[in-house]
């Protein structure tokens, strides 16, 4: 059998690229754990090359080997002995060993006989450690489990250390990515489905995880969600040119692939990421592992470069050329750029001298930063005082020091784009502190801070050192003090636009919401001038309109906020919520958070009662599909849509996060706390939902100026903006919903108060030719709508060039199913089918996306048919996290509505409804490709039960198709016949009664045939041998968690080539290999054993 396009088009050319690159590679074996350098499937450290390593890589100081055989066995045990713990807490564990290494007890004669630690890796001479790919390398699944084994494409080794696993898909299945990523997460149990799943101990040491269908490739660690799946987009420290040289095409032509196994699995590149660019932390609570992405490695790389290669101040004259500037976007991690950063100058064995200044406002990098400078055996320094600082300053040698900044004042007096650190006030002038060279100042959010005097003081201080800026909005208009004139040329740009096309973060649309247009009604915004204003003239109030329609104390106007809150909230309830996501809102003032705090409240109560008020014919409609929804008018839309949501919208709620004053309101209190701030900013982070213990209602943080910078929560999709706000402000402030989350596909920017302008008045900050990268894809939502109509073209032209014009009739429907029986244009539908639900999804629920709303359903239908007739991703589920909330309603209210749920054939052949609903499909041709994909499945599915049944099964379908394809009528007639004999096994088919004697007798039959017949006497004798082995089968089982007590089936398997020994039927050499295909069988049946004991028992 010729291998497929999974190896001939992704595996082999990867093998390859990584055998160019030295390592060698070899491969696995599914019978044979020799071949693979193990004596068990169940081992997954190949112990004699990791003991080689060891001994090679710890010599004594004179070279000379030292470690015996009981220092070994001591280090090995350390990455391979059972320990208690989840898997990412045995994960840092291990990481911590490979990292640091492990102390050992010393010899007599050297170092006084003290303790000595050993390394597993060489990080320092890639080259002495020994580099191994392993393809289909096979691991067991401990006992219990519903499958025996996982195989993994590639497992790249360091040393006999796992430290990779890579899934590879044909590039022509349905979503291949989507598939290679959920089983890496299978391989690892990581996909939290309430059952065990893969070998968590494949991963105790894992560094990354890769899916790759060859085009494409993306790596994280075992812990991220598929979301954070990201590529890996340049080949640093080659160009992509060098790398194309290599591998002898041209740059235009490398593939995703070739990009990330050149620039992460390259030995030096592998080595240098485990050793500096991966982490772990706390996210919502939960600790997960962290690898830095392409762009982050790229720029510590470039970092490093132009600190050991530059010149200082004095010996150019003018001034240091060893720092300058990254422009990183937000969203992009640049704090945790700066930790690599530290990292890897701590083990450089230049830059390691260095004194390191960090000027931040960010605790949370001071707590990484001390985790980065325990690994190189130092300590982190804050400096809370002037005086502190001074001290810590002036010492000579190389330290870790924190200047923090603090963060804008939330007062109602600053005015806009004019907020200044609290910190300026209290710094005095430092004077000239330390003259030496080795020193780098690094900065965070270096726009914010270069004017503070903190920073200014901090350069006079330290007048040679190095200064490297980290920014996603340097500041760079003339007439200010540009970010790059104080810091240096760029060291590496990455800019909101690469961003978005990687997915690092998601696009961000704007929709202009000026006041007028924020009130229902339009008119509504005349009758509140008129009461507010009532004493003046006509003519005063039109000026007045003019003037303080978005300025000034309008915007603080009770009634003016009720009219907003009632168009946010209808806003929000409509497009965000169904979501599951949550919004901030940034008012004017203080005083105007609180006041939207009781506005919204109301519009909330109030939009309850009107859903509560709908007429129950309505209601029904909307429950059993019957109901045209698209054909009501938009506030009965709005309203229905929200039915479901009812429980949640009652208890929404809207916080306000402010800053204290004496002089504020009583009530105020429990906004201004900071205790209570923390506990609704922890609220808000969780995903929305009834209150829970990892859900909250909590939907909105109602602010002016607090967390509109270094704010992450990916929960976050809008923001209301109702104040003045320009210049970087208004930049980071967008960014606040550009992170990434599953479902999510977008940010929006809903402004009531007219900044559209000061967008275009921030670009001006930059260049021309970085103004588009510095705000990216913002545009108004209405830009999607061009697209949507070209996406929708794109997916139905699909048919259209099959001569499916109207996708209405069920005849129409199954045409299309018919068609997308071809797997790589049932890959290619999927694809265009994403885009286009994507940009529906974005653009609903405005009008201009009705128009498509019909072909979403229907084109929705028939991906659902699809899928579940071929059985993609196993049970052929339709796949709703693919799409937006919003669409997947649509899909699922016309699903509802044609009853389709009874009329599709359910996966299972051995449903009883299954050949009722087959036979209502509308063709011959529609009821025999239902079946032969059902019995497909089911026989892939049931195999490992009973190989020897379904092997010849699976014979009879293939000559039944190969006989009678073509004439539908007869296939369709004996494939129900096949049908009949799987669901229905006839007794007199069985070898025996008992169905589990009958399937050991068919597996230890086909060991033993050679021919289609053989003699009565060796029938009798494998059915004996079958009988004797369900008698050890049985009687080992009983055993308590057998399956999980790796010592107890190696009893039973020693029993099992017992009773082979006992019969001359197999050849000793042979009786091994066919002892553990009974064990595997017997895992197999775990269902049937447990029930025929517990029927002995009964009796």
């Amino acid at each position: 059998m010729s291998p497929g396009p999974e190896y001939t088009d992704v595996e082999k050319p990867l093998l390859d690229q990584l055998a160019g690159f030295k390592w060698q590679v070899i491969a696995g074996s599914n019978s044979d754990p020799a071949i693979t350098e193990r004596d068990s499937f169940r081992t997954t450290v190949l112990q004699g090359r990791l003991r080689a390593a060891l001994l090679r890589i710890n010599p004594r100081p004179d070279g000379s080997p030292w470690l015996d055989d009981s220092r070994l066995s001591e280090a090995v045990s350390s990455l391979t002995r059972s320990e208690v713990g989840k898997l990412i807490e045995l994960n840092e564990k291990m990481t911590e060993r490979l990292l640091a290494g492990v102390s050992v007890s010393g010899l007599p004669d050297w170092d006084q006989g003290r303790s000595q630690r050993i390394r597993f890796i060489d990080f320092n001479n890639p080259d002495n450690n020994d580099f191994l790919a392993i393809r289909q390398f096979r691991v067991d699944e401990p006992g219990g489990q519903a499958k025996k084994f996982v195989a993994p494409d590639v497992v790249l080794f360091v040393n006999g250390i796992p430290l990779v696993v890579i899934e590879c898909k044909s590039p022509y299945i349905t979503d291949p990515m989507a598939e290679g990523i959920t089983q890496l997460r299978r391989y690892a149990n990581q996909r939290h489905l309430g059952l065990s799943e893969g070998n968590e101990q494949l991963f105790w040491t894992n560094q990354l995880v890769v899916s790759t269908y060859g085009d494409q490739a993306r790596v994280a660690t075992f812990t991220a969600g598929p979301e954070h799946f990201l590529e890996w987009k340049d080949a640093f420290p080659l160009t992509r040119e060098e790398l194309a040289a290599q591998l002898g095409k041209p740059a235009a032509e490398l593939t995703g692939q070739e990009l990330l196994t050149a620039g992460m699995l390259a030995p030096s590149n592998l080595l240098n990421l485990v050793r500096h660019f991966t982490l772990f932390t706390e996210v919502n609570g939960k600790r997960i592992k962290i690898v830095a992405r392409y762009q982050q490695y790229r720029a510590v790389g470039r970092a490093l470069m132009r600190l050991r290669t530059g010149t200082a101040r004095a010996q150019d004259g003018e001034s240091d050329r060893r720092g300058g500037l990254i422009w990183h976007t937000q969203g992009s991690g640049k704090s945790l750029t700066m930790v690599f950063l530290v990292r890897a100058m701590r083990s450089d064995p230049v830059l390691r001298a260095f004194k390191v200044v960090v000027i931040t406002d960010r605790t949370d990098l001071e707590k990484q930063l001390s985790k980065t400078a325990k690994l190189s055996g130092e300590g982190v320094v804050r400096a809370r005082r002037t005086a502190q600082l001074r001290t810590l300053l002036a010492e000579k040698g190389p330290a870790l020091v924190f200047a923090m900044i603090q963060k804008y004042r939330d007062t109602d007096t600053a005015g806009a784009g004019e907020a200044r650190m609290v910190a300026d006030e209290k710094t005095e002038a430092l004077g000239v502190l330390n003259t030496d060279e080795t020193v780098v100042i690094l900065v965070d959010e270096a726009h914010r801070s270069q004017t503070s005097t903190l920073h200014a003081n901090l350069m006079a201080a330290l007048p040679n050192a190095a200064k490297i800026g980290f920014t996603g909005t340097p500041i760079m208009r003339e007439g200010k003090k540009r970010t790059d004139a104080i810091f240096g040329s760029f060291i590496d740009k990455y800019t909101i636009r690469q961003a978005e096309h990687d997915g690092a973060v998601v696009p961000i649309f704007y929709e202009g919401r000026t006041a007028k247009g924020a009130v229902a009604g339009g008119s509504d915004l005349d009758e509140l001038f008129e009461d507010m204003f009532a004493e003046h003239t006509d003519e005063e109030i039109e000026k007045l309109k003019a003037r303080y329609a978005t300025t000034g104390a309008v915007l603080e106007a009770p009634k003016l906020i009720a009219a907003k809150a009632k168009s946010i909230l209808w806003h929000y309830v409509s497009t965000v919520l169904p979501g599951g996501f949550k919004a901030q809102l940034s008012a004017t003032s203080r005083l105007a958070t609180v006041r939207y705090r009781r506005a919204l409240v109301a519009a909330r109560d109030d939009l309850v009662a009107q859903i509560e008020r709908l007429p129950q014919h309505l209601v029904r409609g909307a429950e059993d599909g019957s109901l045209d929804i698209d054909g009501l008018d938009r506030r009965k839309q709005v309203l229905v849509r929200a039915l479901p949501h009812l429980d949640l919208i009652r208890i929404l709620d809207f916080v306000p996060i402010i800053s204290g004053s004496n002089n504020d309101d009583p009530t105020w209190l429990q906004w201004t706390d900071k205790s209570r701030q923390d506990a609704a900013i922890a609220e808000f982070k969780d995903p929305l939902g009834l209150p829970g213990k990892q859900t909250s209602p909590v939907a909105f943080l109602l602010v002016r100026t607090m967390l509109l910078t270094g704010f992450d929560a990916p929960v976050e999709q809008a923001l209301y903006l109702d104040r003045f706000i320009q210049d970087a402000e208004l930049l980071q402030a967008i960014a606040r919903v550009n992170r990434t989350s599953p479902g999510k596909a977008a940010g929006l920017l809903i402004d009531y108060f007219g900044v559209g302008a000061h967008l275009q008045k921030a670009l001006q900050a930059y260049a021309p030719e970085d103004a588009e990268d510095a705000i990216g894809a913002l545009a108004s939502i209405t830009d999607e709508v061009p697209k949507l109509g070209d996406r929708h073209a794109r997916v139905v032209a699909l048919f259209a060039q099959a001569g499916i014009e109207t996708f209405d009739l069920d005849e129409d429907i199954e045409a299309c199913v018919d068609l997308l029986s071809d797997e790589a244009l049932r890959a290619r539908f999927g694809v265009l089918l994403k885009q286009f639900l994507t940009t529906l999804d974005t653009v609903l629920p405005r009008p201009e996306a009705l128009p498509f709303a019909a072909d979403a359903k229907r084109l929705g239908l028939i991906q659902r048919v699809a899928r579940r007739r071929y059985r993609d991703d196993g049970l052929g589920e339709f796949n709703a996290s693919l799409y937006g909330e919003k669409v997947r309603a649509l899909i699922d209210e016309h699903v509802t509505a044609l009853d389709i749920a009874t009329k599709i054939p359910p996966v299972s052949v051995t449903d009883p409804d299954f050949l009722a609903k087959v036979k209502g499909l509308t063709s011959d041709k529609a009821k025999a490709s239902e079946m032969e994909h059902a019995l497909r499945f089911h026989i892939r599915k049931n195999f490992d039960e009973d190989p020897a049944r379904y092997t010849k099964l699976s014979e009879r379908l293939d000559e039944i198709l190969k006989t009678l394809t073509g004439k539908w009528e007869q296939l369709s007639l004996a494939l129900e016949v096949l049908l009949g004999d799987v669901v229905d096994e006839p007794v007199s088919g069985r070898a025996h009664e008992d169905p589990l004697i009958a399937r050991f007798y068919g597996l230890l039959e086909s060991e033993v045939a050679t021919s289609a017949t053989l003699p009565d006497e060796i029938r009798v004798d494998i059915m004996h041998l079958a009988q004797d082995v369900v008698v050890e089968v049985t009687g080992h089982a009983g055993i308590v968690r057998f399956w999980h007590n790796p010592h107890a089936q190696d009893e039973l398997r020693k029993d099992i080539i017992h009773q082979l020994d006992n019969r001359d039927l197999f050849p000793f050499s042979e009786q091994t290999a066919i002892a553990d295909r009974l064990m595997e069988l017997a895992r197999a049946n775990q269902s049937l054993i447990r029930e025929q004991l517990r029927t002995r028992r009964r009796s």
